[in-house]
């Protein structure tokens, strides 16, 4: 677990949720770079730049006090099918609670996440968080192409998707492969992002 172990020194995202705390959950939401790996199936730059976008972006939007999942819109620039969007918009979502039109659709008015996640919308951004109770926005982008990560050798990726890399090749690379991980949650951070 070696690779990994850096999670733990990634900042937490923590938010307060209305819908759980009326439904009797009796404490903040909070959420870790693991808990996005968990949803993501695994962990890549563009795992840990949407949650950098949404880390940094919230705290942009709350500067004296935790976000309300449940109450922050996100936009994304693209479709959904395209590029690497879909991850972008599954970490988001998983944070904030935004949902598209099949999301909780709320208790008499109130509390509802559907219909807050949205795409292809007008941006120079990549993702736009917008608080519901005062429209106040924070649109960010993100970019690698400035900072420098530690090399990592392709040919062991194409062994390892042909099978034909052995065991030790394959943790050879997913070593060097978190280290590029690791170097942008933990060295580069608020390097990687551009805000609007």
């Amino acid at each position: 677990m070696k690779n990994i172990d850096f999670y733990n020194n990634v900042e937490s995202i923590v938010l307060k949720d209305k819908l759980g705390e009326f439904l009797g959950v009796d404490e903040d939401f909070e959420y870790t770079f693991k808990d996005v790996v968990k949803l993501s199936g695994h962990s890549c730059p563009t795992v840990a730049g949407a949650y950098l976008m949404t880390l940094y972006s919230l705290k942009k939007l709350h500067p004296f006090g935790l976000p309300i999942r449940g109450e922050i819109k996100v936009e994304l620039r693209d479709s959904k099918s395209a590029g690497t969007t879909g991850v972008l918009a599954n970490v988001a979502s998983f944070i904030t609670g935004a949902k598209e039109e099949d999301g909780f659709k709320g208790l008499q008015g109130k509390y509802f996440r559907n219909n807050l996640l949205k795409f292809e919308v007008a941006m120079k951004g990549e993702i736009r968080f917008t608080r519901l109770d005062n429209q106040e926005s924070v649109e960010v982008g993100y970019d690698l192409s400035n900072i420098v990560l530690s090399n990592f050798n392709p040919s062991l990726m194409q062994k390892g998707l042909q099978n034909i890399a052995t065991k030790e090749e394959l943790e050879t690379f997913g070593a060097a492969w978190q280290q590029r991980v690791k170097e942008i949650l933990t060295i580069h951070k608020e390097k990687t992002l551009i805000f609007y």
